[in-house]
């Protein structure tokens, strides 16, 4: 088991110690958001397990990250505000640029299409790039709620900024639909405490290539921020972050129909977050939890073996040092996300939020924000 992990791993990250091999470098930022890539001029050779690491963004929160059909990866920063690409799987980078100067945006890339989709329902538009990232241009879009009413703007309306990034389904009834993890907070739309046990999580999901969206119905009350994966026998596995459960457990649910509906409700048996910070006034234990990274790796890397990662920091329930956000982790599930066995240290210091994303060679980039004497 470890060895498929390792394999999984190949050549993207620096561990956090100081290793130098092929030109690669240990990561040094004190604030910032990290990709896990190679460092430009090292070895294009990649051995199995080595950890490279390159500093991205310098104080800007929220990353995602995502490879384009022609391999190019996209790496974005506030909540896809900026972005950097990079065509070499990470060996260099273009200089950061705004690409979406509304903020508060998911990105999806579209498999059927290769479009890539920045969505920002506050906004009610996309942005679309049909050439891999290297150009954007706006277009109006329309979100249609679910059965509660929840999801238009003029309701309470679905968010999308803080998830994990969204896939395009590969397998079954509805493959080809592009779905999206996302957060509804009734009734205005904030993270008032007062009105956290009426948040949830859902998504929104396209069948038309994103000129719609169709807001999905809600996973169990609590959760926000969410991330998803599709197995290659049609389920999607939903994991949760929870700002109530004083278990400190992710919060799981299953779709049967393309995302749809949401159900078979369960807690993780194997993934925690982190306590902190503990500021629910109505509560008397520490529940905030922490935003996660999940990615499938490709069909093509794994003989068609459906192997989930999952990325979040590993110090459950703590709410020290840092609210608990230390120790950034990437797991592996090889048995469809029942078991979560083998895991891997990426960093050991400040860190929080992260994005994952993997190319069909087996190729996996983590970004992540990170520290060294403080959070951001």
């Amino acid at each position: 088991m470890n060895n498929l992990f390792t394999c999984c791993l190949v050549g993207l990250m620096v561990v956090a110690c100081a290793v130098v091999a092929g030109g690669c470098t240990r990561m040094t930022a004190d604030c910032g958001t990290t990709v896990l890539a190679r460092e430009p001029g090292g070895s294009t050779e990649r051995s199995p397990g080595e950890l490279f690491t390159k500093k991205l963004f310098d104080r800007i929160r929220i990353p995602k990250i995502v490879v384009a059909k022609d391999g190019s990866i996209l790496a974005f920063g506030g909540s896809c505000k900026v972005m950097r690409r990079s065509t070499d799987q990470g060996a260099s980078w273009t200089e950061e640029e705004v690409v979406n100067p509304h903020g508060g945006g998911n990105v999806i890339v579209d498999d059927a299409t290769g479009d890539v989709l920045i969505v920002c329902p506050a906004k009610v538009l996309v942005l679309r790039s049909t050439d891999h990232g290297k150009t954007w241009k706006e277009e109006p879009t329309e979100f249609k709620a679910n059965l509660g009413g929840h999801g238009t703007p003029e309701t309470a309306r679905v968010d999308v900024a803080c998830s994990e990034s969204g896939i395009t389904l590969q397998f079954g009834k509805h493959k080809g639909r592009l779905l999206m993890p996302a957060r509804i907070q009734p009734p205005k739309g904030n993270n008032a405490q007062e009105f956290w046990q009426y948040n949830y999580n859902t998504s929104i999901f396209s069948d038309d290539h994103g000129k719609t969206w169709q807001v999905s119905e809600p996973i169990m009350t609590g959760t926000g921020e969410g991330t998803l994966a599709e197995l290659s026998t049609g389920k999607i596995y939903y994991n949760s972050r929870s700002h109530m459960s004083v278990d400190h457990r992710r919060r799981i649910a299953w779709s049967h129909d393309g995302g749809r509906r949401w159900v078979d409700w369960q807690v993780s048996e194997d993934l925690f977050e982190v306590g902190g910070p503990n500021y629910f006034k109505y509560g008397s234990k520490p529940s905030y939890g922490c935003n996660a990274g999940l990615v499938r790796v490709p069909s093509e890397a794994t003989d068609g073996k459906d192997v989930l990662l999952y990325s979040a920091p590993d110090n459950p329930g703590a709410v020290k040092p840092h609210h608990g956000r230390i120790k950034m982790t990437v797991w592996a599930s090889t048995d469809g996300a029942k078991s979560w066995p083998i895991k891997r240290l990426i960093y050991g210091g400040p860190s929080t939020y992260s994005s994952l994303a993997a190319d069909q060679a087996g190729n996996v980039y983590l970004l992540f924000e990170s520290g060294t004497k403080k959070l951001y």
